[in-house]
């Protein structure tokens, strides 16, 4: 009778047991799974010198959108224009075991030696805004062409003159360039090879010198006018170039109306000179498309494929016609 009372109360006993186990197995198994959804995901860090510059600043932006529109998860990283933070940010990305790290770097040559660090631990190292004749170490680089980014603006600057100074032979232009970089060599050389071929025109290259900045370019304007009062155009390697031209013009009493600027990058500020019509044009850098090829770029290497050795996208001219296609406040 006990070993009947025994075999009967035994029988819930093995139910329950049984049911705790297939609960066991259930939450196992969800668990499982969610570390393989977890592990399924891919991770990136978007490295930039500065979130300062709006450039940069946009563009981490736009990295997270289109990581998020393909299931990667973005880390976003602003080394505030410091080697040393960027270093360990690189390391520590590493330490995270993320999939690729795609990076702006503050100084190629600083950042090497971290990266290769990066690529021996079997992260793909993805450079944006250097091509491969000036940084070849990386696992690839995605960005502009150098050269198209100034034949963009030299042509601006040509359509400009064809418009304003249809009947000179001769036509004086200046050029802010910033000689020490060879990228920065190349875009201001195309510059004016487009100004030269664009208004079939002789041109007297009145200055080229170093500018890069707002104050530069104001500097090197005035100098300019001292000598050559009927200078009326400017082609430079950057916004703030134009912006610093623009001001030197106008310090000197003549009317924008007379005046052909342009340059790449497309900040906001400048937008609203050209929709003003003080500045002529400028050249958007495509930070949606960069960001877009960037992250292709990552699927590509998450899957083993060989990635190219530069990846260029399009740019696109801005001028008073198409810039209200982009906020100007």
């Amino acid at each position: 009778m006990q070993n009947h009372i025994r075999l009967i109360s035994h029988g819930p006993v093995v139910a329950l047991r049984k049911l705790a186990l297939a609960s066991l197995l259930t939450a196992a198994t969800l668990a499982v799974g969610s570390a393989a959804q977890a592990q399924d995901k891919l991770a990136v860090c978007a490295i930039v010198p500065t979130t300062e510059i709006e450039y940069f600043a946009t563009l981490l932006n736009e990295y997270q959108k289109s990581g998020a529109s393909r299931g990667i998860e973005v880390v976003t990283i602003d080394s505030q224009n410091n080697p040393a933070r960027e270093a360990s940010s690189i390391e520590d990305c590493v330490a995270r075991k993320v999939n690729a790290i795609v990076a702006s770097v503050i100084d190629p040559a600083t950042s090497k030696a971290s990266a290769e660090a990066a690529m021996k631990a079997g992260i793909p190292f993805i450079l944006q805004g250097q091509e491969p004749e000036d940084v070849d170490w990386a696992t690839g680089n995605v960005g502009y062409s150098e050269a198209d980014m100034g034949k963009h603006a030299g042509e601006e600057v040509a359509d400009c003159l064809k418009i304003k100074q249809p009947d000179a032979e001769t036509i004086k232009v200046g050029a802010c360039g910033w000689p020490q970089w060879p990228s920065t060599v190349r875009r201001i050389n195309a510059s004016k090879v487009a100004v030269e071929q664009g208004t079939g025109k002789k041109i007297e290259w009145v200055f080229e010198q170093e500018c890069g900045t707002r104050e530069k370019g104001d500097q090197a304007v005035s100098a300019a006018l001292q000598s050559n009062s009927d200078l009326r155009a400017v082609v430079s390697i950057n916004d703030g170039s134009s912006m610093g031209a623009l001001a030197a013009f106008e310090s000197a009493g003549i009317d924008p109306a007379e005046l052909c600027i342009a340059a790449p990058n497309n900040d906001l500020e400048v937008r609203q000179y050209i929709a003003n019509g003080k500045i002529y044009g400028t050249v958007d850098l495509n930070h949606s498309g960069i960001a877009e090829k960037a992250m292709d770029l990552v699927l590509d290497v998450s899957k083993g494929n060989t990635i190219p050795k530069m990846t260029y996208v399009d740019m696109i001219k801005v001028t008073k016609e198409n810039v209200a296609e982009w906020p100007t406040k």
